[in-house]
């Protein structure tokens, strides 16, 4: 079994790991959220930002950092009164994708696409939901947006606060 703990560093700890093919190439990689150490200053809608870690297995079965972004998932303490904004992470073939969510009255979620494009070595977003919703009114709003509209983005250089906010009227 992989020890996962050796790439949580700093006083980290693994919120989440999830298991799949990050690269297509049949091996069983790993997708790590990783939690900083809270400090007992942190006040509601404050606090550093979760690090997501890729892990990917070489051909003798061992994991590697391939890839990190400490800037897609927010704090434990982000997310408004909905609490941690942090939902889930799945892995498909050759991609992975990140829900972040929050709010209180308006409710506002962010889904987060990227690809393994095996020629660069390197994942690409390529697909942002954004949305928004009115729990009192229903009203609701959302943006798709495709690597034609972000741009050739890795996975690594990827800023969520560079992404078209979604606001209702």
């Amino acid at each position: 079994m992989d020890d996962l703990t050796a790439f949580a560093t700093d006083g980290a700890k693994v919120l989440e790991s999830i298991r799949g093919d990050l690269t297509a190439e049949g091996r069983s990689d790993v997708l790590l959220v990783l939690d900083p150490p809270a400090t007992a200053t942190e006040k509601l809608g404050e606090g550093p930002s979760r690090r997501v870690v890729l892990l990917v297995r070489d051909a003798a079965g061992q994991l590697h950092r391939a890839s990190e972004n400490d800037r897609i998932v927010p704090c434990s303490r982000c997310g408004g009164l909905a609490g941690d904004p942090y939902a889930y992470s799945r892995i498909g073939k050759g991609q992975f994708t990140i829900v972040i969510g929050g709010g209180s009255r308006e409710r506002w979620t962010d889904e987060y696409t990227f690809t393994y494009v095996g020629a660069k070595n390197d994942w690409f977003v390529s697909s942002v939901v954004r949305k928004v919703m009115d729990t009192d009114t229903d009203k609701e709003k959302y943006v798709h947006l495709t690597a034609k509209e972000l741009g050739t983005v890795s996975f690594a250089d990827f800023d969520p606060g560079k992404v078209p906010e979604v606001t209702l009227p």
